[in-house]
């Protein structure tokens, strides 16, 4: 495979696949193996949400995309919002085959995944910017996801095999009191699940509470907790949190780092190459899809907060610097805390940075500049989100470093 394992190489080299250019499998010729595949139903595990959400959209086109591939010969039945499996339970149950894909948050899975959790940190290396974080940061993402020898084989170890991985815009701060200031910050308490984003709490002189998702919604509206750690789309989806945190308090906190879609290995394995090539195309393409999902969710928040009638954005000058500053510290530290299994860590965290400005280069060429942290340039982001085309950001990915996933 032209898989790459180096990871103390400062970019990716494309291998171009000798006459298969991405998009046109050799298998598009020749369908052979296609006679001796045999029909079989996957399950499709997702507790996330169901069809209509972002991530479900992307995978059922994924699904239809195999389904014609193979002329039907495989289908899928999807159980969604756990109702085969549950967060904690679709590593397990992909692994011992209960489901054959599902999603995974790997920082559930601490110890199972004690890499995974590590590399969850790397979402705090981001700008703040929505489009950056989604598409740069996404790619980042993917590429470490599908190429780091270490983590390859933690998955492995579990009898799965990662699909695709994606990372979501920033997470902000949506508060029942006003916030501009370190002197406001002082002493709130913040809903914050997990140290990239409690760490920062702290720093802003805010108390980091941990308090269930499902009562999250109480919890604002009865003051119990004063802000919430997550995307501003929870004002639009999700939570819908826009009367019980009208205080937008936009201060970038790290993004939810590789929400990451995995297959049973055995099944995996099992497929013809020519198969496994095109659903490895087809997973990056589901990733771009989440990608300009994510961009139109934003943009559904963005409307609620320039309306201003329910939503008031906060000028946060003085607070970004120093969750800027913290963030950048606990990027710094995180090779100190590598797992044992993952070779040269510094190597793995300067490599993903490196990445990270690579693609960030690429959308700013593409005439998509980082949006500065001010009020008025956040509304502005937000007003051009639906204008947004990755369409050559993805076609640069899938030249630069589809084949070099493909056999």
């Amino acid at each position: 495979m032209n898989r790459i394992n180096s990871w103390t190489g400062l970019s990716i080299v494309a291998i171009m696949t000798t006459g298969m250019a991405v998009g046109f499998p050799a298998a598009a010729q020749d369908k052979a193996w296609l006679e001796e595949l045999e029909p079989q139903v996957l399950k499709l595990a997702d507790f996330s949400g169901d069809q209509n959400a972002n991530f479900g959209k992307a995978m059922v086109e994924w699904e239809n995309a195999i389904t014609e591939f193979t002329d039907g010969k495989i289908t899928f039945e999807n159980y969604w919002s756990s109702s085969l499996l549950g967060a904690l339970d679709t590593l397990k149950g992909v692994g011992d085959g209960v489901a054959d894909i599902g999603l995974i948050i790997p920082s559930y899975h601490p110890k199972e995944l004690p890499v995974g959790s590590w590399l969850f940190g790397l979402g705090a290396a981001l700008s703040g910017s929505t489009v950056h974080d989604v598409a740069a940061g996404g790619a980042a993402s993917l590429e470490t996801v599908l190429t780091l020898p270490a983590l390859t084989e933690e998955y492995a170890s579990h009898n799965v095999r990662v699909l695709q991985a994606t990372a979501t815009p920033a997470y902000n701060l949506l508060c029942n009191k006003p916030i501009s200031s370190l002197e406001d910050a002082q002493g709130k308490r913040a809903r914050a699940i997990g140290a990239v984003w409690s760490t920062t709490v702290e720093a802003l002189g805010m108390t980091p509470v941990s308090i269930a998702w499902n009562e999250a919604y109480e919890g604002l509206q009865r003051g119990v907790f004063d802000c919430m750690v997550i995307n501003p789309n929870q004002y639009a989806d999700g939570l819908i949190l826009k009367d019980v945190a009208p205080e937008y308090v936009p201060v970038t906190m790290a993004q939810l780092q590789a929400s990451t879609w995995v297959i049973n290995k055995d099944l995996w394995d099992s497929f013809p190459v020519e198969l496994q090539n095109f659903i490895t195309q087809e997973n990056v393409r589901a990733a771009y899809n989440i990608w300009k999902g994510y961009l139109q969710i934003e943009a559904k928040a963005g409307d609620l907060i320039a309306a201003a009638e329910e939503i008031r954005t906060n000028d946060v000058s003085a607070l970004e610097p120093i969750a800027a500053k913290q963030r950048a510290e606990y990027v710094a530290g995180l090779a100190e805390i590598a797992p044992g299994t993952v070779s040269d860590p510094q190597a793995v965290v300067d490599r993903y940075q490196q990445r990270i400005a690579y693609w960030t280069d690429a959308l700013e060429s593409q005439g998509y500049a980082v949006a500065e942290r001010t009020p008025e340039a956040i509304l502005e982001a937000f007003a051009g989100l639906r204008d947004v085309d990755l369409s050559g950001f993805y076609e640069k990915f899938n030249k630069e470093v589809t084949p070099t996933l493909q056999k």
